[in-house]
C-alpha cells in the first residue's frame, strides 16, 4: 500500500512540474513587456500590463508574483514621480515577499523603496533601506546587484553633502559594472559620476562624462535615461555659454519626457529652457515659464523642485534689479527649503535674501539676514560632520552586521551538510522503506530546523547585543576624536594637521598626472598652487576694537575665501591672521588671476561687526606653483611653503593689499635646498633666474 501511495504522489509531481515551469514563463514573458514599454517611455501600456501582471498572480494564489507585479507598480509610480504611490505600492511588496525569507527580489524592493525615500528627502531613511539591500545582495553574492547599490549610496550621501564618500561609492559602482560588462548600468555609473563632478565645480570632466553617458543611453534605448542625459547637457552648456548646444539638448529632453508622460521631470526640463533663456537674455519667457512651474509644483507638491524653481526665479529678479520681487521668492523658497530639510538650499537664497536687501538699502534688515545665512553655515557645517559621523557608523553597523551573518550561515551550511550525509547512509540500508522513510524523515528535517531556528534565534540575539555594545564603544571613540578634529573650531576650516595629512597625496597625484602627459597630450588643469595669505595690520585692529571683533573678522573671511575658491580647494586657517590655500587641478595661467580675484574681494567686502561700523580690510597674498623643474628631491611641500611665504613677505615689503607669485623658475636652481632666503631669491630674480608676477606696479622689495 505504501508503494502505491508513494507511486502516485510521484506522478502527482512529475504531472505538476510543466504546469508550474509554464506559468513561470509566462509570468517572465509579461514581466519582460512590462520592463521593455517603460523604457521605452510607453507608461500607459506598461501600466496596463502590470495590472493584467496583478489579476494573474491574484487568481493562481502565487504572493510572489503578486510582489513582482507590486514593484513593478511602484517603478511606473516612481516613472510618474508619483512618489506617495510608488512608496506604498513598494511597501506592499516588501511585506509579501519577507515571509520567505532573504532573495534577489526582496533586497530590490527595499533598495527601490530607499530611493523613494531619497526622492522625498528623507535622506536618513534612504539610507538605512539601501543598506540593508546591500546586505542582501552580498549574503546572495550578486555582483550586478551590489554594483547598482553603490550607485544608491553614490546618490544618496551626494545628497547630503558627503562629496568624497559619494564619489568612492560611484567609482565602485563604475568598477563593477565596468568588470561585469553591463552598458546600461555603466552609463548610470558614468552619468551619476559626472554630476558628483558638476557640483564640485569641475565643468569640463562632467562635460566630458554626460557625454559618454549618452552616447551608452542612446545604445540602450531607455528613453527616460536619454532625457535625463539631454537635460543634464543643456544645463551645463547654458553655463559655459554655449547656447546653440544648450538649445539642442534642452529640446530632445522636453520632447522624451512629453512623451514618457513625466510631469515633474518635464516641468525639470522647463527650468532648463528657463535658465537657457535667462543667460541670453529673454528675461520675459524665463519669468513665463518659471512662473507655471512654481504653480505646478505647488499644486502636486513637487517640493524639491519647487525650491529650485524660487532660487532660479530670485536670481532672474535680482538680474533685472527687481529687489522687490527677488526678496518675494527667496522669502518663500526659504520657508520650503526649511520644510524640505534642504539646508544647503536655504543658506543659498538666505544669501540672495541678503543681496536683495541690500539693494532695497534696508540694510538692518540685510544685517539681520547675513547673521542668519552665517548661523546656518555653521549649522550646515555641524550637521554634514554629524552626517559623516552617521554614515560611517551605518556602513560599520553593516560590515559588522554581515559578518555576523556570514559566520551563522556557514555554521548551518555544515549542519546541513552532515545532514544529507546521514540521509544517504539510511537510505543505502533501508532502501526497502522507502515510503515510511520520506515521512520519517521529512519530519525529522522540520524538527531539526525548528532547533536550527532557535540556536540562530539565540546566537543572532547575543551577536545584537554585543553589537550594540561595540557601539556605545565606538560613540564614546568618536567623542573623543573631536579632541584632534581636522578642522578650526574658531572658522569652521580645515586646520594645518589636514593639510599635513593630504598635501603629500595632493603633490604625488600632480606629479604623476604631469608625467603621464605628453606633447601631443599636454596636461591641462593637473597642477596646483599653493596661496599664504595673511592679513594686513591685523595686530592694530585687535588693539584697536579687540580681540572679540578680530575672531569675527576672521570668520567671516573664511565666507570670502568660500566665494572666491572652489568648493574642491583646500582652505585653511594656518595659524593667528594666517590662512592657506591649495588650489587643486589648476592651470598655472590662471593662478594670478584667482590671487587678484581674493585680494579685490577683500578688500572690498565690508565686515559687518555688530555694535561698530563696518571694517574695511585688505590683505597680502604670496603663491607658489607646483610641480617646479626641482627634480625628485623637491617634492617636499615644505620647500613649496617656504616659496609661497617669502612671496608673501615680497607682498608685504611692496605695499600691502597685493601679490606675488612664483609661476615657474630655471631648472639649475638649487630651491629644493634648505635655507632659502628673501636675498637669494631677489639675486635670482635680477638674473632672469625666476618667473614672477605681481600686482604691484614697481618692482618687487624682497626686504624691508
Amino acid at each position: 500500500m505504501q508503494w502505491q501511495l508513494l507511486f502516485i504522489l510521484l506522478l502527482v509531481v512529475g504531472s505538476a512540474g510543466p504546469t508550474a515551469l509554464a506559468a513561470d514563463t509566462d509570468f517572465t514573458a509579461l514581466r519582460s513587456q512590462i520592463e521593455t514599454s517603460r523604457q521605452q517611455g510607453n507608461l500607459d501600456q506598461a501600466e496596463k500590463l502590470t495590472a493584467d501582471y496583478l489579476a494573474m498572480a491574484t487568481k493562481q494564489a502565487d504572493t510572489q508574483q503578486q510582489a513582482l507585479a507590486y514593484h513593478q507598480m511602484g517603478n511606473n509610480a516612481m516613472e510618474r514621480n508619483n512618489y506617495p504611490l510608488a512608496r506604498q505600492q513598494l511597501e506592499q511588496a516588501i511585506s509579501l515577499l519577507q515571509p520567505n525569507g532573504q532573495s534577489i527580489a526582496l533586497a530590490n524592493a527595499i533598495r527601490r523603496l530607499g530611493m523613494v525615500y531619497r526622492y522625498q528627502t528623507d535622506y536618513a531613511s534612504a539610507l538605512r533601506y539601501v543598506y540593508q539591500a546591500m546586505q542582501i545582495y552580498q549574503a546572495l553574492e550578486d555582483e550586478s546587484e551590489i554594483a547598482n547599490t553603490y550607485s544608491s549610496i553614490g546618490t544618496i550621501l551626494e545628497k547630503m553633502g558627503q562629496y568624497e564618500e559619494a564619489l568612492q561609492a560611484h567609482q565602485q559602482s563604475f568598477a563593477l559594472h565596468f568588470k561585469l560588462g553591463n552598458q546600461s548600468s555603466l552609463a548610470s555609473a558614468i552619468y551619476n559620476l559626472g554630476d558628483l563632478h558638476r557640483v564640485l565645480g569641475d565643468k569640463d570632466k562632467a562635460l566630458a562624462y554626460f557625454l559618454q553617458t549618452l552616447q551608452l543611453d542612446l545604445a540602450s534605448g531607455d528613453k527616460l535615461n536619454i532625457a535625463y542625459s539631454h537635460n543634464k547637457l543643456g544645463y551645463l552648456y547654458s553655463e559655459l555659454g554655449e547656447f546653440t548646444k544648450a538649445t539642442e539638448h534642452t529640446q530632445q529632453a522636453m520632447m522624451l519626457f512629453e512623451q514618457i508622460g513625466a510631469p515633474r521631470d518635464t516641468d525639470w526640463g522647463r527650468t532648463v529652457v528657463a535658465k537657457l533663456a535667462m543667460e541670453q537674455g529673454d528675461f520675459l519667457k524665463a519669468q513665463q515659464l518659471l512662473d507655471g512651474v512654481i504653480e505646478r509644483a505647488k499644486a502636486h507638491s513637487y517640493k524639491s523642485l519647487l525650491v529650485d524653481a524660487y532660487k532660479m526665479a530670485a536670481e532672474l529678479a535680482l538680474r533685472q534689479n527687481n529687489a522687490e520681487t527677488a526678496l518675494r521668492y527667496t522669502t518663500a523658497g526659504i520657508e520650503q527649503a526649511q520644510q524640505n530639510n534642504e539646508r544647503a538650499d536655504e543658506a543659498l537664497l538666505q544669501h540672495m535674501q541678503v543681496q536683495a536687501l541690500v539693494k532695497l538699502d534696508a540694510v538692518r534688515e540685510a544685517l539681520a539676514a547675513m547673521l542668519r545665512q552665517k548661523q546656518l553655515d555653521d549649522e550646515i557645517f555641524n550637521s554634514k560632520r554629524a552626517a559623516t559621523i552617521a554614515a560611517i557608523q551605518a556602513q560599520t553597523d553593516f560590515t559588522r552586521q554581515q559578518y555576523q551573518i556570514d559566520l551563522l550561515q556557514n555554521e548551518q551550511q555544515l549542519q546541513q551538510a552532515q545532514l544529507e550525509q546521514q540521509h544517504l547512509i539510511r537510505n543505502f540500508w533501508i532502501s526497502g522503506l522507502v515510503a515510511a522513510f520520506i515521512l520519517m524523515i521529512s519530519l525529522y528535517r522540520r524538527y531539526v530546523q525548528r532547533q536550527q531556528n532557535r540556536r540562530l534565534e539565540q546566537e543572532v540575539a547575543t551577536r545584537t547585543q554585543q553589537l550594540q555594545q561595540k557601539n556605545t564603544e565606538l560613540a564614546h571613540a568618536y567623542q573623543q576624536l573631536e579632541i584632534v578634529s581636522l578642522t578650526d573650531k574658531l572658522t569652521g576650516l580645515h586646520n594645518r594637521h589636514f593639510l599635513e595629512s593630504h598635501i603629500m597625496t595632493e603633490l604625488e597625484q600632480c606629479r604623476r598626472m604631469q608625467h603621464r602627459s605628453d606633447d601631443s597630450l599636454p596636461a591641462t588643469h593637473s597642477e596646483l598652487a599653493l596661496f599664504m595669505i595673511d592679513l594686513d595690520h591685523f595686530k592694530s585692529l585687535n588693539d584697536s576694537y579687540g580681540h572679540s571683533v578680530g575672531d569675527e573678522v576672521l570668520k567671516q573671511l573664511r565666507h570670502i575665501m568660500q566665494q572666491v575658491f572652489r568648493q574642491s580647494d583646500y582652505l585653511v586657517r594656518w595659524g593667528g591672521e594666517e590662512f592657506v590655500a591649495i588650489a587643486r587641478n589648476i592651470n598655472r595661467d590662471e593662478v594670478s588671476h584667482l590671487a587678484q580675484r581674493f585680494v579685490d574681494a577683500v578688500q572690498q567686502t565690508p565686515i559687518l561687526v555688530t555694535g561698530c561700523q563696518p571694517l574695511h580690510i585688505s590683505c597680502s597674498v604670496g603663491y607658489a606653483c607646483y610641480p617646479l623643474p626641482l627634480g625628485e628631491s623637491a617634492m617636499h611641500w615644505q620647500r613649496l611653503l617656504k616659496l609661497a611665504d617669502l612671496c608673501l613677505y615680497a607682498a608685504k615689503y611692496s605695499g600691502r593689499n597685493g601679490w606675488v607669485g612664483l609661476d615657474n623658475c630655471a631648472a639649475e636652481l638649487p630651491l629644493s635646498q634648505a635655507g632659502i632666503n628673501a636675498a637669494q631669491m631677489q639675486a635670482w630674480q635680477l638674473q632672469g633666474l625666476l618667473q614672477l608676477q605681481h600686482s604691484f606696479g614697481g618692482s618687487v622689495k624682497w626686504q624691508a
